[in-house]
């Protein structure tokens, strides 16, 4: 039950996932695209079922892993006040995966669909972990884990603060460029850019 209390967010896009897979499965092809080449064709497909399964059980795999994590933390990184923003945080990560598994199955070989769903994921994962991620404490999992961040509160929490404004404005940037059209390097370019740029200006707060 405390489980389920403290995960209740990240819960619900699996939820969604499982829905969706129930729903769509009897009506999906033997083989679903896997993966895609440089010039946006099909390069190997895979079975349904694995198709399926693949990110919900990533998922679970993932919050139960986080969930691990946290109890097995030393006791000055237990992150005892952080319990709702790394719910928020799952909920964001699941999000993503949620599009994700959408693209995967219902893609049908469109590269630029995929591309279509993955980016409206990460705008939404950006947005939503951009709006908690300050709230971390520092631990060894989650956030910017540098020797400097993690060596000092201040430098953690400057750099947190830096970051979660630029995840913001990143995804809401993304989400109108993905209106406008989809496209992967832009995803990736901005996606990148809301780690590097923090990380970078940790490391300038540390000198």
């Amino acid at each position: 039950m405390n489980f389920l209390r403290a995960n209740f967010l990240s819960l619900l896009p699996l939820l969604l996932m499982v829905v969706t897979s129930v729903l769509l499965y009897p009506d999906l092809p033997d083989a679903l695209p896997g993966s895609f080449d440089f010039d946006g064709e099909v390069q190997r497909t895979s079975p349904k079922l694995l198709m399926v399964v693949l990110m919900p059980a990533g998922f679970v795999g993932l919050v139960l892993a986080i969930n691990l994590l946290i109890r097995i933390s030393p006791h000055k990184y237990s992150l005892p006040n952080s319990k709702r923003p790394m719910d928020i945080i799952l909920f964001g990560m699941g999000t993503l995966m949620g599009f994700i598994h959408f693209a995967l199955l219902l893609n049908d070989g469109d590269v630029q669909l995929f591309v279509f769903y993955f980016s409206y994921g990460m705008a939404a994962f950006l947005i939503i972990v951009g709006n908690v991620i300050e709230k971390i404490e520092r631990n060894f999992f989650v956030g910017l884990r540098l020797p400097w961040t993690l060596a000092s509160t201040v430098n953690w929490r400057a750099s947190h603060r830096f970051a979660a404004k630029l995840m913001v404005a990143g995804g809401v940037i993304l989400l109108i460029s993905n209106i406008l059209y989809s496209n992967l390097i832009v995803t990736i370019v901005i996606a990148i850019s809301t780690v590097l740029i923090p990380v970078l200006y940790s490391l300038v707060y540390f000198l």
